[in-house]
Formats: structure tokens, sequence, C-alpha cells
């Protein structure tokens, strides 16, 4: 069977679901509730005059968010560089959509329930039919493809737009006032999601429907986690997970992290900063972070106050 997604459902899923990697899939996966801080997500990185501001994103927000606190504007508009995980305003729709397609979609017989036990695939089922996909659509989407989209749909139907993302919204400011660049690519994250092994990819998907699906809407609206700056927290979230996919969640957060510290080092030694660095909020915290990685190498960081 030919078979294609319609163009919405890949310009979603191009966009919002491959920037939820750093932060969003895991948070929404295991929501938590944060205690009170006085701080905000965001670091300071210092060598001598060199200055890095380390924000950690939300790709999808909510209009709640906003506005952001003062001290985060504020490192905004004394940087001279910014530096994101993708430069989303670069990435072209179609071309994405057809990568997507290419590399998430099922062809010929094949289907996503092939892949699956039997108890899997009727929990997927089940949570496709409860967010209106039909299940011709989520039978070609491979397993990678399924889990973006389960983490998604529920964030987006409680509220949240990849419109209001952190990242976005600083994009938004930045563009032809700023030099931006992008740490990684749109490519290099979808090779890396669908690098999806199958031998995990029953335990991904039955975890990631499973946990969204324990989960109220409005728990998962992550900016109340965001607003609430407990990077302890958060992390304690995001490792939450079965230990059968120990390997594929150091892919997708730890093993990126060594990179992207070494793009915020180049500012730490003066290479056109201050500068200011928004990158999912998973890749800021925790012992192989990059802020403790920065740390590692010598230079002082620490977390701002959010007044």
């Amino acid at each position: 069977m030919n078979f294609k997604l319609r163009k919405p459902d890949l310009r979603l899923l191009s966009i919002a679901g491959l920037l939820v990697l750093g932060s969003a899939l895991s948070l929404a996966q295991a929501p938590a509730k944060a205690t009170e801080t006085k701080k905000c997500l965001m670091w300071k990185a210092v060598s001598g005059p060199n200055v890095v501001y380390l924000l950690g994103s939300i790709h999808l927000g909510g209009k709640d968010m906003y506005p952001l606190p003062k001290v985060i504007d504020d490192a905004f508009k004394r940087s001279k560089a910014m530096v994101v995980e993708v430069d989303i305003t670069k990435v072209d729709p179609g071309e994405m959509s057809q990568l997507v397609a290419a590399k998430g979609v099922y062809t010929g017989d094949d289907t996503l329930w092939a892949h699956l036990s039997k108890p899997t695939a009727d929990k997927v089922k089940k949570f496709f039919e409860k967010y209106s996909i039909s299940e011709e659509a989520s039978s070609k989407m491979k397993p990678w493809l399924a889990g973006i989209t389960a983490s998604v749909l529920p964030m987006m139907k409680a509220g949240m737009d990849p419109n209001l993302g952190i990242d976005k919204h600083f994009l938004d400011l930045a563009e032809g006032k700023k030099k931006i660049e992008a740490a990684e690519t749109a490519k290099f994250q979808l090779d890396l999601l669908s690098s999806l092994p199958d031998n995990v990819a029953d335990t991904y998907l039955n975890w990631t429907v499973g946990e969204v699906s324990k989960s109220k809407e409005e728990d998962l609206k992550l900016e109340k986690l965001w607003k609430q700056g407990d990077a302890e927290a958060l992390n304690a979230v995001i490792s939450q997970h079965p230990k059968e996919l120990d390997g594929l969640m150091r892919s997708l957060l730890e093993d990126r992290n060594p990179h992207m510290a070494d793009v915020a080092e180049k500012y730490l030694k003066g290479n056109g900063g201050p500068c200011f660095f928004v990158v999912g909020a998973g890749h800021l915290i925790g012992k192989e972070g990059v802020v403790a990685i920065l740390q590692k190498r010598g230079y002082t960081v620490y977390q701002l106050p959010a007044n």
C-alpha cells in the first residue's frame, strides 16, 4: 500500500516532535511536582571577561510562561550571539516532512504492529484512537515516530505550542540582530531518533504510551516545572525510565552534551560573546549535563536567581 501521512501531521512531527528531544519528551512521560524555588533555569558561566548565559528551554510552551523573568530578558539583551540546538527558522518544512516520511513510515505491507507485542500494540492503538489518529495512520509509523507523536499530542491538547517554546521566542527576537549558531542540525536529530533499535521498540512504546496515559493533561504543562527553576527535581524526572532504555536515553541526552559544552566553551574563550545559549533543559542539568561539564573544565558556573 502506498501510504502517506497528511502534511499537517508531518509539519507537527518534524518541527515540534524533533525538538522535544532535550526536554519535553522525558518530562512529558513522567511529570512530577517541583518544589518552590527562587531561581530560574538559567546559569551564568564566566571566564575572565567572557560570559555565557545557559538557559534551559522547553520547546513547546504556554502563554502563562510569559512575560519571562527580567533576569532572562536582560541576559538576552546583553548578549551579542545566540546558540540554539537547531535553528528552526531555517528548517524547510517540506524537506523535513520528506525526511520524516522516509525514515519514520513503513512502506509496503509492513506495519508498526508487526514490530510490537500484542499487549503493547493494543495499548498504542487505544492511545491514538483517543487522540483521533486513525489506525491506518498509526499502523504505518515506525516506533520512534509513534513515540514522539505520543509525547507531543497530549501537550498540544493541553495548550502547549511550539511557537511559544523558549528557543522559538528568542529566535524570533534575535533574527537580524544577533549572530545565531545552531549546535546541531535537524537532520542529525532525525537520524538519532530513527536509529531506535527494534529490540527496544516494544519497551520504549509501552513505557511512553503508558506514562503519558497515566498523566492528567494539566500535569503535562511543562511550564509549571520550568517556572520553578528546580534543576534537581527536573533531573529526577528525566532519570525515570526502564533500565532497558538506558542506552537509548543516554544517546538522546548525555552523549550529546559534550559537544554542546564545546560550543559554549568557544564563547568562554572569547569567540564573539557574550553568548545567550539556549538548549533543552535536560541537556544542562545532572551530573553529565553541560553545566557540570563546564564546571569540570574549570569554569565558574552558577544558577541565577529569578529576581
